[in-house]
């Protein structure tokens, strides 16, 4: 996949995650797709985790973001 395509698609499951039109679940699905980036979605991650409006989506980002800080394999389920 390109550079380019990747951005795009780390930014639409970004916006996902952000939308407060969604229910809970497909925007917990959208941060989880973001961990198939791994570090090309950290901005990403730590936007959500400064902006978002839920409590459960800011601990699932940050969740990732140490993961993927540490280097740990991340999978799309917790």
């Amino acid at each position: 996949m390109s550079e380019e395509r990747e951005a795009v698609a780390i930014d639409v499951l970004k916006g996902i995650s952000m939308d407060i039109e969604r229910i809970l679940v497909e925007r917990q699905r959208a941060i989880d797709a973001l961990t198939l980036f791994h570090d090309r979605a950290l901005k990403a991650l730590e936007y959500i985790a400064k902006k978002v409006d839920s409590n459960v989506l800011k601990e699932r980002a940050n969740l990732y973001i140490q993961r993927i800080k540490a280097g740990a394999k991340i999978s799309m389920t917790l």
